[in-house]
């Protein structure tokens, strides 16, 4: 509750000087604290305010405010007692200083024009060093004379691409970025060029291809039940986001899949929800038969949370009629199935009903005690293989011996007839097949977790053996030690090697082909999903070669994925929220010539380079039987972990050793003094802060007196920006107790 007589802090002040937002109050007597927001103050539309929690005046503003020269900002502040807040004191507007010019050529500009709505408008700084990590850019779009420039709202990023809008139609369109040269603050300004009057608009997305008996409904673009998020430049084409939310099971695992142009949810425990596409989200009664409630009297709820869906698939029988296929656990009374079971959906008049007779078509082998195997190692992805027959990909369950033992389906490839149910062992050696997707040759793709490290992109052959649990590009927990024999490390012999492999690893999970009616410019590529780093993956492929691997960041965990009629790509997060990517209605036509000035959208030298900035504390996990310390936490239910930690509230905390690996290693090198994308920490412990041979430390290390310990590397890694504000780190969220952790392995490397 607000209290009237709570003052709000008098004669605030602000300072841009420094390329910081500093903000200043006198003291409010019971104040137990502050609420500090600043926004920018100039736009062709409001910018939203960033609140902050402050202790006392001064406090600096972090984050992504950076002061860009000749830029306003506003700033205000409220006191905080027990009882609740104050009013925020009027706002104040601050001018950042102009910094010292840029010399001509500074800025790299895609010459061309005049450009179109729905062009790409690249710069990049040639040469030069950004000023943070993120390389902000600031765009304006002025008068065709120069004049009257307004800065454009929610565009600065870490890439260096403008999509023309239709408020820069008959406008000018400029560019200013920060930078440093020599230890000086340099300004950068350019003119990107002008943005024709009467140019047509982008060319129209293609009308959805639906199937029989669907009504012809499109997505609208601003549904009252979607929640809109953040758009997406990626390297070709720029998406739209938005999402709903379903209320979700207390477990890891799930699907979701096209019904129409609708998206048939299935939830980790069996329920079933329709999200429509309007944004709205159907109940539909019935469940996948798993008895649930039956292993809950059984076990602990930590074991029942590796129970789960896999992965559904639909098949339409008639326009009314589909049939919808689950693998799933089962739990028999005694022990847990791995299952391929099916039922009817019925869509009549726009309703949707499921059948509740269940036909189960397969059954895996062995069928394991509820405390003996690993759920999150579940696999079950399904692929049409032609009439009258599926595939299904089946993990190992955390059980070693099974991907090679021949009359295992655990860690195979099957073939099962779905009229009678009989199953043919087409491909083994895999640990945990979270991907099966067939490109438009016809090639079947799998993703797959390795342990830590090594995750996998396989070509799927008929009677061919990927090598799990004797080879693989991964590492034992903790250490640098390949999990298969020594003399095996890398090398694969006697087994199919993969044809991508991530290192470290991404956490994969579910993979399909890219639509090039959608999205042009993809052509034929494939997308992986991921479960750490909150990415997604596009993959370029020539043939069965491939060519590149793009990162593309989203924000969430992504449980599976499924392209929609209409051209959205949906995504199913941890949690029961849906996310839809589509394409942007002012997109790349790939027969124009549009498509030249878009291919280095998010490739270039200003760009956050891949595994820069710490991946989030989900990830890879050991198996139970990997290092005995960890059997406790339920095998793969230990943090690092290539499935599920997110699902639970407490989780066992990794080594030290394990988390440096999943945070720390894709930058920082422990073996050799050669720096990487970030630099070496040999001898760190003892080294005075932000000095290191042959490394340009950022400016807000550089500042810092005194030399690393334990406690101050363990606070850097908690809070980076609280404990050297300007550094290149950026926000790690790495817990206090993983820093703590991080910290202490990264000591003992020297003993102390």
């Amino acid at each position: 509750m607000v209290v009237a007589s709570l003052a709000a802090p008098a004669g605030v002040e602000a300072d841009a000087a420094d390329r910081n937002l500093i903000v200043s109050w006198s003291p409010v007597a019971g104040a137990t604290g502050y609420i500090v927001a600043a926004r920018f103050a100039d736009g062709v539309e409001p910018f939203e305010w960033r609140e902050y929690e402050a202790s006392a005046s001064p406090y600096l503003v972090a984050g992504n405010w950076a002061a860009m020269s000749g830029l306003e900002y506003e700033v205000r502040a409220a006191s905080v007692s027990a009882e609740g807040r104050s009013e925020w004191s009027p706002a104040v507007t601050v001018t950042a200083p102009e910094l010292r010019a840029a010399p001509d050529g500074a800025i790299g500009v895609n010459s061309g024009g005049p450009y179109s709505v729905g062009d790409h408008m690249r710069v990049n700084l040639l040469g030069q060093r950004p000023f943070t990590r993120k390389s902000p850019f600031m765009w304006f779009v002025c008068e065709s004379d120069g004049r009257d420039c307004r800065l454009l709202p929610r565009v600065v990023s870490p890439t260096y691409i403008y999509i023309v809008r239709e408020a820069a139609r008959g406008k000018r369109v400029h560019v200013q970025t920060d930078y440093d040269k020599d230890g000086a603050s340099l300004t950068a300004t350019a003119v990107l060029g002008v943005v024709s009057a009467d140019a047509p608009g982008p060319t129209p997305l293609p009308r959805p291809m639906l199937p029989p008996g669907c009504p012809e409904t499109e997505a609208p673009s601003g549904a009252d039940e979607f929640t809109p998020e953040p758009s997406l430049a990626t390297h070709l084409h720029h998406l739209q986001s938005k999402s709903v939310s379903i209320e979700w099971d207390r477990a890891g695992g799930g699907a979701v899949e096209p019904l129409c142009n609708d998206a048939l949810v299935v939830s980790p425990w069996g329920g079933i929800a329709l999200a429509r596409s309007d944004g709205s989200v159907e109940r539909i009664e019935g469940r996948v038969p798993m008895n649930v409630e039956g292993l809950l009297s059984a076990r602990t709820p930590d074991q029942v949370a590796q129970f789960r869906v896999a992965d559904i698939m639909l098949q339409q029988r008639s326009e009314e009629r589909w049939e919808l296929f689950a693998t799933h656990h089962y739990f028999t009374g005694e022990c847990v199935r791995f299952r391929l079971s099916s039922a009817t959906i019925l869509v009549e008049e726009g309703n949707v009903s499921l059948s509740p007779a269940w036909r189960t078509l397969f059954d895996a082998e062995p069928c394991l005690f509820p405390g003996s195997y690993s759920g999150l190692h579940a696999g079950g992805r399904i692929a049409d293989d032609g009439p009258g027959r599926l595939l299904i990909v089946v993990g190992d369950h955390g059980r070693k011996p099974l991907p090679q033992d021949p009359e295992s389906h655990m860690g195979k490839l099957v073939g099962v007839a779905i009229e009678s149910g009989e199953a043919e062992i087409l491909a083994s050696g895999f640990r945990n097949p979270q991907g099966l997707a067939r490109d438009a040759d016809g090639n079947l793709w799998a993703t797959g977790h390795g342990p830590q490290g090594g995750d996998e992109l396989n070509l799927l052959e008929i009677g061919a053996n990927y090598g799990h649990p004797v080879v693989n590009y991964g590492v034992e927990y903790g250490g640098i030690i390949n999990s298969g024999t020594r003399e095996s490390v890398g090398m694969h012999e006697g087994f199919v090697k993969p044809r991508f492999a991530w290192v470290p690893s991404i956490a994969v999970s579910a993979a399909v082909a890219n639509t090039p009616r959608w999205f042009p410019l993809w052509n034929d590529d494939l997308l992986v999903a991921s479960l750490k780093g909150a990415s997604l993956f596009r993959i370029r492929l020539d043939g069965t070669d491939v060519q590149y691997v793009e990162r593309i960041e989203v924000g969430y965990r992504i449980r599976d994925l499924t392209m929609m009629p209409d051209g959205r790509i949906a995504l199913l997060a941890d949690g029961g929220d849906i996310h839809f990517l589509s394409l942007s209605t002012e997109y790349c036509d790939a027969s124009s010539r549009k498509r030249e000035l878009v291919y280095s959208v998010g490739c270039g030298p200003l760009d956050e380079p891949s595994g820069a900035s710490a991946p989030d504390a989900e990830g890879e996990e050991p198996e139970e039987d990997d290092e005995p310390e960890e059997a406790a936490g339920g095998g793969d239910a230990a943090p690092g972990g290539d499935d599920d930690i997110g699902d639970m509230d407490e989780a066992p905390t990794a080594s030290g050793a394990e988390l440096h690996a999943t945070h720390c290693a894709a930058c920082h090198s422990l073996g050799r003094e050669e720096h990487g994308i970030g630099p070496h920490l040999v001898g760190l412990i003892g080294r005075p802060i932000g000095e290191v041979e042959g490394w340009s430390a950022s400016d807000g290390l550089r500042s810092l007196d005194g030399v690393w310990t334990p406690e101050r590397l363990a606070q850097f890694l908690a809070d980076p920006e609280a404990f050297a504000p300007g550094n290149a780190m950026g926000t790690t969220r790495i817990t206090e107790a993983e820093a703590r952790a991080i910290a202490d392995y990264i000591a003992g490397l020297r003993g102390e």
